[in-house]
């Protein structure tokens, strides 16, 4: 990447030039080591059966699919440039545990992935026009849909710390932690539904203005602390800023425990499209959604399992229904989310999902690669 390349990637995150050049340079000294870490990652012996990503084209969804599948297969790639990409999506342990290069493996046995979705072949491949699929209702026979994910770097390491709890913390009613950058979250538009899916920024401005007495802003880590912090239903730990996850208020562990404390989580768009890593993430501790996304999964999400809403009126009474839930009513719907994420959102259903299609010839893998699968529909 050059530095005109790398200067627009860094867009919302407003560096001055001087820092925007150390950045680069840090960039460039690390591709360099990412280049002699990706040249010896050539031999390895394994007795799994071998998936062939081919050349990899820094996909969002790499991190689910081979933490899903890797007690199975061991992951073989073309050694290019797009190698590094691979490496630093999944991290230095996994790459260098679970993957090997094509080069290692020329005589042996594949199933190979195509994931240019562009290209006809006789392989499975991967359909990143995830969206076109639920407004046009082109599915196939063949074809499976990949769960969406949590934040993908949580599977390179994280996911088995996550601790799953069977009763919330009845006070805490709502949480929602993340940005709200203004240029980033404010011109969200989805052609589509514009009414069901408002930007980020009007929801929690709509929140904030409708439910003011009710709303625990969380600034820092000292703020759980706060005598407040229980006296309130509703809890927001809001970065205006973009930055890393790692360097929210909360890190990994807080942020989850305490989403799973809270009875709901409330879904709120990306920056390009409806879906969000936090509606899974609450999904996967048991915090029932508060969701209008509810069609936009496969299966959809339903009364049983959620709050949906599809304008800001219907979010508004979805809210007091939540502060006004009795508490075996939100254990039953905790039980059924808790029951819906291990049924259809885990890793392990995936891979037996795709133990299924694997022997099928054109078999689809249809998928959301994020901001990549809005093509054509925004």
């Amino acid at each position: 990447m050059n530095f005109k390349k790398f200067k627009a990637s860094l867009t919302f995150r407003k560096y001055n030039n001087s820092k925007i050049i150390l950045r680069f340079i840090e960039y460039k000294i690390k591709n360099f080591f990412l280049d002699i870490l990706v040249k010896l990652n050539i031999f390895k012996f394994n007795s799994k059966k071998n998936i062939d990503l081919g050349s990899f084209k820094d996909n969002s969804y790499i991190n689910f699919f081979l933490y899903s599948l890797k007690d199975e297969y061991h992951f073989t790639y073309t050694n290019n440039e797009n190698a590094k990409k691979l490496l630093r999506r999944i991290g230095f342990l996994n790459f260098f545990k679970f993957t090997t290069a094509n080069s290692f493996y020329k005589n042996k046995k594949k199933i190979k992935i195509n994931m240019n979705s562009d290209e006809e072949n006789e392989e499975i491949s991967i359909d990143t026009n995830y969206f076109k699929y639920f407004y046009n209702n082109n599915f196939k026979t063949n074809d499976m849909i990949m769960p969406y994910f949590m934040y993908p770097r949580i599977y390179n390491s994280f996911y088995k710390k996550i601790n799953i709890l069977n009763k919330p913390n009845f006070n805490i009613r709502i949480y929602f932690s993340g940005s709200v950058n203004e240029e980033g979250y404010r011109n969200f538009y989805w052609k589509k539904e514009p009414e069901k899916f408002p930007n980020r920024i009007k929801i929690i401005d709509f929140i904030t203005k409708e439910f003011k007495s009710e709303v625990y802003f969380i600034n820092s880590k000292n703020d759980l602390k706060n005598s407040e912090f229980l006296k309130k239903k509703i809890i927001f730990c809001l970065h205006e800023n973009v930055i890393k996850k790692t360097s929210y208020k909360l890190n990994f562990k807080e942020n989850l425990d305490l989403l799973g404390r809270s009875c709901f989580n409330l879904n709120c768009p990306g920056v390009v499209m409806p879906l969000c890593h936090h509606l899974i993430e609450g999904i996967k501790v048991g915090s029932i959604p508060i969701t209008n996304c509810n069609k936009l999964i496969i299966p959809n999400l339903t009364n049983e399992n959620s709050l949906i809403y599809s304008n800001l009126d219907e979010l508004k009474d979805k809210i007091h229904e939540a502060f006004n839930m009795k508490e075996d009513e939100i254990i039953l719907k905790r039980s059924k989310v808790q029951e819906f994420y291990k049924l259809n959102l885990s890793p392990d259903s995936f891979k037996q999902n795709f133990k299924t299609i694997k022997a099928n010839k054109k078999s689809k893998i249809i998928c959301c690669d994020d901001h990549r699968s809005i093509e054509g529909i925004i």
